[in-house]
């Protein structure tokens, strides 16, 4: 009998869901289960909801925090007198606005869970712990960087994608042992048969120039504006504008065009659909993006130089930092910054796509469904990582064939001085 993946997300922006069910349903070995938050939300409560993530998200991240938290709530383990655990009632109304998802946790009990949001998270422990479920609770979190609202001791299972976001789930308390790093789970590139020029023409682009490919990720419109005014007076280059059906961008940047004094250039091309995505990726020289880690996640696998804009809030700020910083991205959040990018990011491209190809690579979900396959064996998933993972270049060493003269005692690697290396031209 087949077991049961439960995978809770949010319907507005977790591809990474998406391609784990495609990815699981192709294996063939467990049954699944994809259910967003629309499914067990009231509609009005959740775009009330939404809403204020939203507003929160880009101008009071502080606040953002308390808005996660409130539909969160901690599972509290009540004692009678004897020193029992009292079970949970079934119709406690402390939890009755959430019986939706109380119906689907229990319908399904499933035996893997796999939440990529806080607030599903919370709900599915709270769940598990009301009604005894037999299922494993698992977080996804595909920033770069953690969100403190992710911690919770009472998770099986942690799949992440940085070092960084591994070790500070450790510095919280969370043992390494069920922290599994994995590349982002995404759908497989897509094969595009037709031409370069072929493509170019479907875009109603007709010369030669290079392609910019620009793109505000989950709330980044305002900022996609700002970007597109910086640039829009550039004439070496074209821009594929995909604003995701968001018709105030088009409308902002022909107003652009009626200001005294700016001279604004026909090659920018505006695309409604996110799912022209990949035929932009096929043509593009380099991606104009906010730091949404997917996005971003996506282009560097492609090898295509990205160029970061202003980020909404601290999740997106601390997911710029962590590519700026470790050379993966150019910071491009205002005008200056923007036109300088725009002239370096050609410098260094053979490194830098050396330096993409040992960190981002396209085999997440299989790494995911490996860890998953380990667990319901009884056995231990990071030895399947580590023979999953390919080692760095620098990293191996033949000493068996090296003369003891030659090699390098500790002491002599620890006093070598260790140099910062940094990309796209940098010294």
């Amino acid at each position: 009998m087949k077991k049961t993946v439960l995978i809770i997300y949010s319907q507005l922006y977790d591809t990474s869901a998406l391609a784990l069910k495609d990815y699981f349903e192709s294996d063939g070995k467990y049954d699944v289960v994809a259910v967003p938050d629309k499914r067990y939300d009231n509609f009005r409560l959740i775009r009330t909801y939404h809403e204020m993530y939203k507003f929160t998200y880009r101008y009071a991240p502080a606040l953002n925090n308390v808005v996660i938290n409130l539909p969160t709530a901690e599972v509290t383990r009540n004692k009678d007198n004897e020193g029992n655990i009292v079970p949970f009632k079934a119709n406690s109304e402390t939890f009755q606005r959430w019986r939706k998802f109380d119906n689907i946790s229990m319908r399904f009990d499933a035996d893997y869970v796999i939440c990529t949001t806080q607030y599903s998270l919370h709900k599915a422990i709270v769940a598990r712990e009301k009604y005894n479920l037999k299922g494993k609770i698992f977080a996804l979190i595909t920033d770069y960087a953690l969100q403190d609202n992710f911690i919770s001791h009472d998770v099986d299972g942690y799949f992440v994608i940085t070092k960084k976001c591994k070790k500070a789930l450790t510095e919280k308390g969370i043992d390494e042992k069920i922290i599994y790093l994995i590349a982002m789970p995404l759908k497989p590139l897509a094969t595009i048969k037709r031409s370069k020029e072929d493509v170019r023409k479907q875009f109603n682009i007709r010369n030669e120039l290079p392609i910019i490919t620009m793109v505000g990720g989950r709330y980044g419109s305002k900022y996609l504006c700002g970007a597109l005014e910086s640039v829009c007076e550039n004439k070496d280059y074209n821009f594929i504008v995909v604003d995701g059906g968001n018709s105030s961008i088009e409308k902002r940047f022909k107003k652009l065009s009626k200001k005294d004094g700016l001279n604004v250039s026909n090659n920018v091309y505006f695309v409604k659909s996110g799912n022209e995505m990949e035929r932009a990726y096929y043509i593009s020289d380099c991606i104009i993006s906010a730091p949404t880690s997917a996005i971003t996640y996506e282009a560097l696998l492609r090898k295509i130089p990205v160029l970061l804009i202003d980020s909404a809030n601290n999740v997106e700020t601390k997911n710029s930092k962590f590519l700026v910083t470790n050379g993966y991205a150019h910071s491009a959040i205002n005008k200056e910054r923007l036109a300088i990018a725009l002239e370096n990011y050609k410098k260094d491209k053979k490194e830098w796509k050396k330096h993409c190809d040992k960190k981002f690579k396209a085999n997440g979900c299989e790494q995911v469904l490996a860890c998953i396959n380990a667990i319901d064996k009884g056995e231990d998933p990071q030895e399947y990582l580590l023979l999953m993972d390919v080692p760095e270049e620098e990293v191996i060493k033949d000493t068996d064939n090296i003369p003891k003269d030659k090699q390098e005692t500790s002491s002599e690697k620890a006093e070598a001085p260790k140099k910062k290396r940094r990309w796209f031209g940098g010294k």
